[in-house]
């Protein structure tokens, strides 16, 4: 019985993380830099822009593989090439 609860809760668990990890279709592809925190890879979705443009809601990796939906300043925000 332990362990099959053991591989059940492993089983959800890993379900759970892999749909909070995917990236949005929508969006453009950018490259958000350290200075906005500290994130896997640094590739990212940027999805919004404020009306006064200093801010902008980009979807990223952070260190543990988990997507952050987060408001950065766009100074940090660089546009990634396709490849």
């Amino acid at each position: 019985m332990g362990s099959r609860f053991f591989r059940l809760a492993l089983l959800l668990s890993l379900c759970l993380t892999g749909v909070s990890s995917c990236l949005p279709n929508r969006g453009t592809a950018v490259f958000v830099d350290y200075g906005a925190g500290e994130f896997w890879s640094g590739k990212g979705v940027l999805v919004e822009v404020s009306p006064d443009q200093t801010q902008c809601r980009v979807v990223v990796r952070d260190s543990n593989l988990i997507t952050r939906n987060r408001w950065v300043h766009c100074n940090h925000i660089h546009p990634r090439r396709q490849g």
